[in-house]
């Protein structure tokens, strides 16, 4: 058993790989995370790190090939892995041009895994904001006014929905949890960046270690909490192997966003996985808060419903 049963959450602090090695099989109701994005972030100075492999072709694409085939083995039959992506601009101190093609690189690779490719939502960014915070010449005034042949558009993000084979042997239906309205507006193929502010994350701060160099990038909890609210149930377990600063479970426990006040009223659990040693003090905090949250949420409507009686 993952979890015991009266265990809202768990963290494990070390390589994802290794460690689902381990795991029970068919024991994750539902699993939405982050991979390491390589050569593009800083994360750790673990060989194990798929951040520090500049090589996307293959020695990235090695380590994404192992992890794909643990996280097929782990996640129940017939329910659903959302993954985080963006396409990474190649390195220019290797002499190459444009882009690489990770959004592809993954689907592939997962398929490879046997499990089966179904969407993508794409996520918009503020072109503005992005060039600022990459130095992107493709972007900038610059580059548009000096040569617009080599300029483009901001890079999206992608939430790539994959469904381990097989019929899903609990249905999720429960039709207070995404109400019609809600699904009108997600059922869009792209979020607008907008609907989804990029500033709504937990607070990176926490996770930053003395040596790093390159910054943090955890997904929005708005998108987090849609992911959760339309793949689970209450009360099942959502699992990250790249668990970061907590943003997937911190969401799943129940927390509340502190950017938009937007929270899941029917916590999950969550089990997560964490190798940066920062990252891993940062989420145990911030899973704590959660739980804290959900604790003192629920003591206020049952004080209000005491007194209403």
């Amino acid at each position: 058993m993952l979890l015991k049963k009266d265990q809202q959450w768990d963290l494990w602090h070390g390589d994802s790989i290794v460690r689902m090695a381990g795991m029970p099989e068919k024991c994750v109701d539902f699993s939405v995370f982050s991979p390491p994005f390589p050569s593009l972030y800083a994360y750790t100075s673990e060989a194990a790190d798929i951040g520090n492999s500049e090589d996307i072709r293959h020695e990235a694409k090695l380590h994404l090939g192992f992890f794909y085939n643990q996280l097929a083995r782990i996640v129940k039959t017939g329910r659903v892995i959302v993954v985080h992506v963006a396409q990474i601009p190649r390195m220019k101190r290797s002499g190459e041009e444009g882009l690489c093609d990770f959004r592809g690189l993954n689907i592939r690779i997962a398929e490879r895994a046997g499990l089966v490719f179904e969407y993508d939502w794409c996520v918009s960014k503020n072109p503005q904001s992005q060039a600022i915070r990459s130095h992107s010449l493709e972007l900038q005034f610059a580059g548009l006014e000096r040569d617009r042949a080599r300029t483009r558009g901001s890079l999206p993000d992608y939430l790539l929905k994959f469904r381990s084979p097989g019929e899903n042997a609990v249905k999720i239906e429960s039709k207070e949890q995404v109400q019609r309205n809600d699904w009108i507006k997600w059922a869009e193929a792209c979020w607008p960046w907008g609907d989804v502010t990029e500033t709504d994350t937990l607070n990176v701060a926490e996770g930053r270690g003395v040596d790093d160099t390159k910054h943090i990038c955890p997904l929005q909890l708005e998108v987090i909490r849609r992911l959760i609210l339309l793949y689970t149930n209450p009360g099942e377990i959502v699992f990250s192997p790249f668990a970061g600063i907590g943003s997937e479970g911190y969401m799943a426990l129940g927390g509340k966003s502190p950017k938009t006040g937007r929270r899941i009223v029917d916590p999950r659990r969550f089990y997560g996985i964490e190798l940066k040693d920062e990252y891993f003090n940062a989420a145990q905090k911030n899973l704590d808060r959660a739980v804290t949250q959900t604790r003192e949420e629920s003591r206020m409507l049952w004080d209000m419903a005491e007194v209403s009686t």
